[in-house]
């Protein structure tokens, strides 16, 4: 079978670049650009999967996939909209009610935990809440390990 991608053409070849998207930013987690890769990285993960497994999941359309993991990864509705709004500049429809993203620039560095006002990619939500990428990212990163773990 012909390739497009170089012969990393599975579903855990994307995993696996996804993880490495994922070391990439961690070493640099106020880098907007390594941020944005791994949105990419984690939410096109979906569609690898589906293409991959999808008579092991018995769907037959994208669109019904993708809603049976958001119950499992709610934190992928975000990466679906970070994604999309890199890709699109302007999403049409929006699955995380996100209202802006912004890089905040706390008074302490990285160095402090989150219980300072350290500095990080944040992403606001509509009724206010304020999430950070990095913990977002992290929530789809525990979910696709455990995706898999046994694939």
């Amino acid at each position: 079978m012909n390739s497009l991608n170089f012969g990393k053409d599975t579903a855990n070849d994307k995993y696996q670049e996804f993880l490495q998207d994922y070391e990439e930013y961690i070493k640099d987690d106020l880098s907007v650009q390594k941020a944005k890769r791994l949105a990419n990285s984690a939410w096109h993960l979906v569609d690898w999967t589906f293409e991959e497994y999808k008579t092991i999941h018995n769907f037959t359309n994208i669109g019904s996939f993708r809603e049976s993991l958001y119950p499992s990864c709610e934190s992928l509705k975000i990466m679906h909209d970070l994604a999309n709004a890199t890709k699109h500049k302007l999403i049409s429809r929006p699955k995380a009610d996100l209202k802006n993203t912004k890089e905040h620039q706390g008074d302490f560095s990285s160095d402090f935990s989150s219980d300072f006002d350290i500095s990080y990619l944040q992403i606001e939500k509509n009724d206010g809440t304020k999430l950070s990428f990095a913990d977002e990212i992290e929530n789809v990163k525990d979910f696709w390990f455990e995706y898999f773990k046994d694939k």
